[in-house]
């Protein structure tokens, strides 16, 4: 038998009490008072003792208990914009379907009927991937406070579509890309066709790209410090999608239009893409701009998979690729750019014969 106390998460100030008890654990949040949360525990553990306590009563937290303290926790380090969709999500869709009940009575029956009904609400498929990751999240979390034994969400992703809601990568193909380029070049302004090249070239966000200054360029050694981001919905700057500053290599092409940029701009601006008054461009003034210079449907961030695509199928260092990036892991580059790895390999794999294992087969084979 064992009655404890732990802060979670630690730092919050917040009291849980925590029994292990023939084989059963359960869990409740007592509040900020740690010497009410101690003495609690002392006379559960003593009515244990006794027989006296039902350990089945109303210790877990309900769901919506639990959500307050997991959206309210400093150790959660998401952007201002994922903390406000996943408050978003338990108030208009977890809380008035799941949330009275007890995290430890929530059932992968439950979690069912709740995407079922998620589905019949028309949400779009993205919408539905951010509330399930929301309430994902939050279990995930109660299992590692140790509030409850696995989280009813585990393998739900056949039952939301979340696997087939992801976008397409969908890259322009060099030839496509060249075209674009050239018409940009002869029908845009050329702050927007130095913008297409800079993404097409370096493989940048386009958050990051609007996020630059003149002051992030290194002309003398051709790259480019990304360390912030723009969000363009919220009209302001935020960290970078892994938190981590990079540098970001600039081909010669691409530092050579940025310098007759800066040479030739009408105006004096902090930020490197900017309009004739000066203001930074907008999301919506980039994204009609490429339509018209495109031969087919682009979305701006299909340049960055078109950076990345091109790279990866000449073979390019995938580690390189993946710094360039801004991912968080060269797997997780690998595995979302496999299908453009190139197959002419052959060579490569015909000369495993070569290394020295044992006896050599073509000698072996003469014998015979």
């Amino acid at each position: 038998m064992a009655v404890k106390v732990r802060e979670r998460p630690k730092g919050s100030g917040i009291y849980w009490i925590f029994i292990d008890h023939l084989g059963k654990r359960k869990s409740k949040k007592v509040g900020r008072d740690k010497r009410l949360a101690q003495e609690a525990a002392k006379k559960i553990e003593a009515k244990l003792a006794l027989g006296e306590f039902e350990l089945d009563k109303q210790l877990s937290p309900t769901v919506t208990e639990y959500a307050k303290q997991w959206l309210s926790s400093l150790h959660n380090t998401w952007s201002p914009g994922t903390r406000k969709n996943y408050s978003g999500a338990f108030r208009l869709h977890i809380e008035p379907e799941l949330g009275s009940k007890r995290l430890d009575e929530v059932a992968r029956m439950d979690v069912k009927s709740f995407i079922g009904n998620l589905k019949n609400k028309g949400l779009s498929t993205g919408r539905m991937e951010t509330i399930l990751q929301a309430l994902r999240g939050m279990f995930n979390e109660a299992v590692d406070d140790g509030v409850i034994s696995f989280s009813p969400c585990q393998r739900m992703g056949r039952y939301s579509g979340g696997s087939k809601s992801k976008k397409r990568i969908d890259p322009l193909t060099a030839d496509e890309l060249a075209e674009l380029l050239d018409n940009a070049l002869r029908e845009l302004n050329f702050v927007l066709y130095v913008l297409f090249l800079l993404a097409a070239r370096s493989g940048l966000r386009i958050g990051e790209i609007l996020a630059l200054e003149w002051s992030d360029v290194d002309f003398k050694n051709r790259t480019v410090s990304v360390h912030k981001s723009w969000d363009y919905l919220r009209q302001q700057s935020r960290s970078t999608k892994n938190k981590k500053p990079r540098k970001v290599d600039l081909t010669p092409m691409t530092i050579e239009a940025l310098r007759r940029l800066r040479t030739n701009s009408k105006v004096v601006a902090l930020h490197i893409f900017v309009d004739d008054r000066g203001e930074r461009l907008s999301y919506k003034m980039v994204y009609s701009a490429l339509q018209k210079v495109a031969r087919r449907p682009v979305r701006i961030h299909d340049l960055r998979h078109t950076y990345a695509t091109l790279r990866v199928a000449k073979g390019d260092n995938i580690v390189d690729v993946s710094n360039q990036l801004g991912h968080h892991d060269p797997g997780f580059t690998l595995k979302k750019y496999a299908h453009w790895m190139p197959g002419e390999h052959k060579a490569q794999v015909d000369q495993l014969d070569m290394i020295a294992t044992g006896r050599n087969l073509s000698a072996t084979m003469k014998h015979d």
